[in-house]
């Protein structure tokens, strides 16, 4: 059962149109996309500027919705590198792309950069994907060579995702998109036991019942795969004779690093991650999307024109490895979409400011004869629910121990949700939002981060706050934010805010 939502004004548009939420100050964009997780009948897709804001985000969504939330990752290389990205990258980007295309539910993240890239075609990842059961009448010469066909390595000992070693009836493997390497037990022509295994100390662990074999790369490196990436070479460039050239490299079936910016080479014709997209997706959009898409290719562009003449690398134009950004944007255009933002926007139809307002200054003055009396204060006197986010268990601990010493007692609760339904209207979580805000969405909830410069606060990260109905009136038009003296009640004390709590033990 999904959450209720706490942001009232949320909506999903339909095929082709467009909302726009404002004024998401704070953590409060991460409650807003969790919000729409938890409502959206489908799977999320979250485009951000860069990839910092995507694992920002990705950390904070997760106190808001129960439905899993990952970053689709970048190939973390600069384009056009000499190197090529880590095993552990590809590895997930195959898996994710592997499972996208059934995906129900959940939130997949994308930096803009990521999402204009260019890559391997659906069809290329159904041919090659092999599902390994417990039983099945499978050799281990066969299976060897198709795990060499896949582009997996043969090497002594399994270490790495992509490596594969056999000793007699055994066959150790490491394949894309797990997160453990696979022991596999034949008996003559049948799969006997399906183990995980430490790579560590190689002692096998946990059995299973079956497993899903990904290719170890984003393209084929099969005999039939490098001949075609020699032909349309040819068409492109030069077959040079020298031994170091990537076509000479890639003819001898060896791989030069930074191979993955000739990968359309291997295919008749790329796709994009549009292409993997669910019919039920709903996109979200966070900050200027074109600005950040414009910058990225713009670099690509001055670094194509910096190394386009080495002979021996000579390199496919930016247009056969990414989208422009009017490409982009005509393949949202008919996805339902939600645009959010920390600023306000203009008050029109499916434009909607959230009354989301900054905390007051709530920090820690040492120099004062009660260091911690903003604190108090504004607990005592708001009438609606507080709760505090602290990242640990030995923060939350430390905290219990800063409250009690101002009278507060805090309800100890698993989530945000349990937060609200809470008896006790000052209550405590675990979790990693970073920006506390106040948030007074049609009179159902508003949320605080208590600041401090002193050590001793810095567990503080997310304070929640529920007014009830009759506290707050809906306006019409935009949601226009209140200021901090109007809404605030001296109706609580700190006595009342006990009421309905379970004590929790203060850290000694």
């Amino acid at each position: 059962m999904k959450p209720t939502p706490v942001i009232s004004a949320l909506q999903t548009p339909k095929a082709g149109e467009q909302q726009h939420l404002g004024n998401l100050i704070g953590s409060s964009l991460a409650l807003a996309i969790g919000d729409i997780a938890n409502r959206h009948n489908g799977p999320v897709l979250l485009i951000t500027p860069d990839s910092q804001n995507a694992r920002r985000l990705e950390r904070e969504i997760s106190q808001f919705t129960p439905e899993k939330c990952e970053v689709f990752p970048d190939w973390e290389t600069l384009p056009y590198d000499n190197f090529s990205p880590h095993q552990d990258i590809i590895s997930e980007r195959l898996s994710l792309l592997y499972q996208m295309p059934q995906l129900v539910s959940g939130v997949v993240i994308m930096p803009v950069n990521t999402l204009l890239q260019r890559v391997l075609p659906k069809s290329f990842l159904t041919r090659h994907a092999l599902v390994v059961k417990k039983g099945d009448l499978l050799s281990l010469e066969k299976l060897r060579d198709q795990l060499e066909s896949a582009g997996y390595r043969h090497v002594d000992q399994v270490m790495e995702h992509g490596e594969y070693a056999s000793r007699g009836s055994i066959l150790d493997l490491f394949p894309m998109g797990s997160h453990q390497p696979l022991r596999i037990d034949f008996f003559d022509d049948e799969i006997d036991t399906i183990r995980e295994f430490d790579p560590e100390t190689q002692r096998s662990t946990t059995e299973i019942d079956s497993i899903s074999l990904l290719p170890a790369r984003e393209f084929p490196t099969d005999a039939d795969a490098i001949e075609q990436f020699r032909v349309r070479w040819r068409e492109q460039f030069d077959a040079r004779r020298e031994p170091e050239s990537v076509y000479q490299q890639v003819s001898k079936r060896t791989l030069p690093a930074g191979i993955e910016y000739w990968q359309p080479l291997f295919f008749d014709e790329m796709e994009t991650l549009f292409d993997y997209l669910p019919d039920n997706t709903l996109v979200i959009s966070v900050g200027d999307l074109e600005q950040a898409g414009k910058q990225f290719l713009a670099d690509a562009d001055n670094r194509y024109d910096q190394r386009r003449v080495d002979p021996m690398r000579p390199l496919l134009s930016p247009k056969s490895l990414w989208l422009d950004t009017d490409e982009m944007f005509s393949r949202l255009k008919p996805i339902p979409r939600i645009m959010l933002t920390d600023a306000e926007v203009e008050g029109k139809s499916w434009r909607i400011n959230i009354r989301c307002r900054a905390l007051p200054d709530l920090n820690v003055n040492h120099q004062l004869k009660e260091p911690m009396g903003a604190l108090r204060q504004f607990c005592e006197q708001f009438s609606g629910k507080v709760v505090f986010s602290v990242e640990s268990e030995g923060r939350r601990e430390a905290l219990l121990d800063m409250l009690s010493r101002i009278k507060l007692r805090p309800q100890v609760c698993h989530s945000v949700y349990e937060a609200l339904d809470a008896p006790s209207r000052v209550t405590l979580i675990i979790g990693p939002a970073e920006n506390g805000f106040i948030l007074e969405d049609a009179g159902f909830a508003s949320f605080v981060k208590p600041t401090s410069s002193a050590n001793a606060l810095r567990s503080v990260a997310v304070a929640m706050i529920k007014k009830p109905p009759s506290a707050v009136k809906p306006s019409s038009g935009l949601w226009q934010s209140s200021s901090p003296v109007s809404r605030l009640s001296t109706s609580s004390t700190a006595s009342d805010d006990m009421k309905g709590c379970k004590p929790s033990k203060p850290a000694a």
